[in-house]
């Protein structure tokens, strides 16, 4: 039975993946997560956060970024996984309704290129993370690409039996992408 539900399971998480790529486009901001079950990658996104980057390219170090996550937006591109996540087993979300990052430092690396040390709240476990972040300057827009990979075990993501990492792999991708104005 429990093989017959992992398959099953599998193809259901195969196909909310086509669906979630069929989608319309996402605004300009976006964080998309990267997960993988039962050797089947998973895409899913937060479709409601806010953000507060403020980045003065002739100060880069003095940099800061802040995002709030609504939990409740999380998409697996189905409505029936979509409530699965937001159970205690997962997120937790009636109990942890918002997951948070606060930068604390930033670290320039190359000219375009810095490290944004933080704390990342999810779940009511705070760790402190290293987020690589890639930084483009198109007239008056900033753009930002971060890429941030957390083990879900370490914030009481899927507890039970989807603590077996052979279900769930421990490793999630979560990328972050954001675009700033810049103020003349």
């Amino acid at each position: 039975m429990n093989l017959l539900l992992r398959q099953i399971t599998a193809s259901l998480l195969t196909l909310s993946m086509l669906n979630a790529n069929a989608q319309p486009a996402q605004p300009e901001n976006k964080i998309n997560i990267t997960f993988t079950q039962m050797g089947v990658p998973v895409e899913a996104s937060f479709n409601k956060f806010s953000v507060a980057v403020h980045y003065d390219a002739a100060k880069p170090a003095a940099a800061s970024a802040q995002f709030t996550i609504d939990i409740h937006s999380f998409d697996l591109g189905s409505p029936e996984y979509n409530q699965e996540v937001l159970k205690p087993v997962w997120f937790d979300a009636a109990k942890y309704p918002v997951a948070t990052f606060n930068s604390t430092s930033m670290k320039v690396l190359s000219p375009n290129q810095f490290e944004a040390t933080g704390k990342l709240t999810i779940k009511g476990k705070t760790q402190e993370v290293r987020v690589p972040v890639q930084v483009k300057t198109n007239g008056t827009t900033q753009t930002f690409e971060g890429l941030l990979k957390i083990q879900r075990t370490a914030f009481a993501i899927g507890t039970g039996e989807w603590q077996d990492t052979s279900l769930v792999a421990d490793e999630v991708s979560i990328r972050v992408h954001a675009v700033n104005k810049i103020k003349q």
